[in-house]
């Protein structure tokens, strides 16, 4: 669960500029970025087969985001009626202002997703939005689901699985060339950033919830 945390705004401050010397190099064309781009997807493209292809393609369709928000929205209501109403809220504003601003950075950026690339998305590439759903849902995951399992082996299972899964779309990503590995990398630190700001917001704001009648007997 999400508790105070004096590092928090040290996280954040580290997030947003590490987030905006990203957008900002990758918005000027830097040449070490296109290096970079250029070396981590000759390592993951390494092998190429049908087989990668369409294991990727199944991945990149489970963590789209549309499919991401319905997830979200599953897992919400899951959380509301085992009476974590405030999670769940919660988990729907975190989704949805992650959306917003993934949205918002797309247009600022205007990055140009890879040429022949193997997935059917349209329009810009930075930051990319598989990869910003997923990070807010396996945030969502290890905060609320994990600490409740009953045993410590499922919710390690359970820990590692979201992780390795969060690996595996941003792998996706870069294998069907929908994006540059950057534009994963800036989704991963756009998330993180904004989850430490919805955080500060559960702490400060949830407990004056349980005067509303929606929230009633909520967990906190």
């Amino acid at each position: 669960m999400i508790d105070k945390s004096r590092s928090r705004p040290i996280k954040f401050v580290i997030g947003i500029i590490l987030f905006a010397y990203l957008s900002y190099f990758i918005s000027d064309g830097a040449i070490g970025i296109d290096l970079l781009d250029a070396a981590i997807t000759s390592l993951v493209q390494v092998s190429s087969s049908g087989v990668w292809v369409a294991f990727y393609k199944v991945i990149a369709w489970l963590a789209s985001p549309g499919l991401d928000v319905l997830w979200i929205v599953i897992l919400s209501f899951l959380l509301y009626g085992f009476k974590y109403k405030i999670q769940a809220f919660w988990s729907l504003a975190y989704m949805a202002g992650a959306m917003v601003l993934g949205f918002i950075m797309k247009h600022l950026v205007a990055r140009a997703r890879p040429i022949n690339h193997l997935a059917q998305d349209t329009g810009y590439s930075y930051p990319s939005g598989h990869v910003l759903g997923t990070f807010v849902l396996v945030s969502v995951i290890l905060l609320f689901v994990v600490p409740e399992l009953p045993n410590y082996r499922l919710s390690q299972v359970v820990r590692w699985g979201s992780i390795v899964w969060l690996i595996l779309v941003m792998l996706s990503r870069v294998y069907l060339s929908a994006h540059y590995p950057t534009d994963t990398i800036g989704a991963v630190l756009l998330a993180w950033t904004w989850s430490q700001v919805m955080q500060w917001f559960y702490v400060f704001w949830a407990p004056g919830l349980f005067q509303w009648k929606l929230f009633y007997r909520s967990y906190l």
